[in-house]
């Protein structure tokens, strides 16, 4: 049995052209103990189609490299939970698995799918989350294993994450969680490359674009958190680790391309950020909450204020869901 294992888990919605220059950079990669399994979350555009068309090395997307020797076993019905078949089970040699979910619960179901599928397979020892919008450096999965193996207690293990179009500036190499206001900001955002890991400070969380973990960590800690549709789930995974004494860490020379924000319109600058973007980051923030009850009376004023700073900005729908978000009974 070859140990070191990973399973690279990618989520794809309505956004197979990122998902497929993606798999490109990870077929490249110089370290050869890995599989992909590919969730499609329910996507409404053919997606799915689109990708295994790639990798039979057909359509219109074919245009760089054929990959005969992937095999693409893909599930045969849409899932929620999933569930290996004998048969899949054996073939732990396969290089592309493709699951079609159910339906789209969002980043955190739609990626358990595929920690639920290498969890099944006796040959896992590690798992890369690996957002659909990103391009991995040759070396960026072998340095993350080499990294990893050096501290017992680190449970995630973050990239160094660059502007896709803007490859000579840091996009983040992780953030910080302010526990007074219930907000997180990117740590090393639009600093040069080369800053150095000393320099950049240190992070409260990984960025949820690129987590590496272990099957350890995850056995031990469990799954992501489900209640989060999009966002603050790289959070409450850290604490919940934290409390049984797992670490976290980024890797400088594992190098990823961000194109940050694809799918839903996500940005750290609010005045690129959908609205959609936007209420998904209050409600999550709502949720972390629920689930992290300190700080009541600092939260509930900030929240007051990001309502007003909607209002002050002529937001007024926003500002009113906002509002319905914040006094919700979950």
């Amino acid at each position: 049995m070859i140990r070191n294992k990973v399973y690279i888990i990618i989520l794809n919605y309505n956004s197979y052209p990122d998902t497929i220059e993606c798999l490109e950079s990870i077929f490249k990669v110089s370290y050869d103990h890995f599989q992909v399994v590919v969730i499609d979350n329910d996507s409404t555009n053919q997606s799915l189609e689109n990708i295994i068309n790639w990798a039979k090395g057909e359509g219109h997307l074919a245009i760089t490299t054929n990959f005969p020797d992937i095999v693409y076993p893909l599930v045969s019905k849409p899932v929620d939970f999933c569930v290996l078949n004998q048969d899949d089970k054996d073939n732990s040699d396969h290089k592309l698995t493709l699951i079609k979910a159910a339906k789209n619960n969002g980043f955190s179901a739609g990626n358990n799918i595929g920690l639920r599928y290498a969890l099944q397979k006796e040959d896992m020892d590690f798992c890369w989350i690996l957002n659909n919008d990103t391009i991995v450096e040759k070396d960026s999965l072998q340095q993350l294993v080499t990294h990893y193996k050096k501290t017992p207690s680190l449970g995630i293990l973050g990239s160094k994450l660059l502007y896709y179009h803007h490859p000579k500036a840091i996009q983040a190499i992780g953030g910080t969680f302010n526990k007074w206001t219930y907000t997180s900001k990117h740590v090393g955002e639009g600093t040069p490359t080369e800053t150095t890991k000393p320099e950049l400070g240190k992070i409260d969380y990984v960025a949820g674009a690129a987590m590496f973990v272990s099957k350890k960590f995850i056995t031990d800690i469990g799954l992501l958190n489900e209640d989060y549709f999009l966002y603050f789930e790289e959070m409450d995974w850290v604490l919940r680790g934290k409390k049984l004494n797992w670490t976290i860490d980024w890797c400088e020379e594992s190098i990823v391309y961000h194109k940050e924000g694809q799918t839903i319109g996500s940005s750290s600058n609010y005045k690129k950020r959908s609205s959609l973007s936007e209420i998904e980051v209050f409600r999550s923030r709502r949720l972390f909450f629920k689930n992290f009850p300190k700080n009541k009376i600092a939260f509930w004023i900030s929240s007051y204020l990001m309502i007003f700073n909607r209002l002050r900005r002529g937001q007024f729908g926003l500002a009113n869901k906002f509002l319905k978000i914040l006094h919700k009974k979950y």
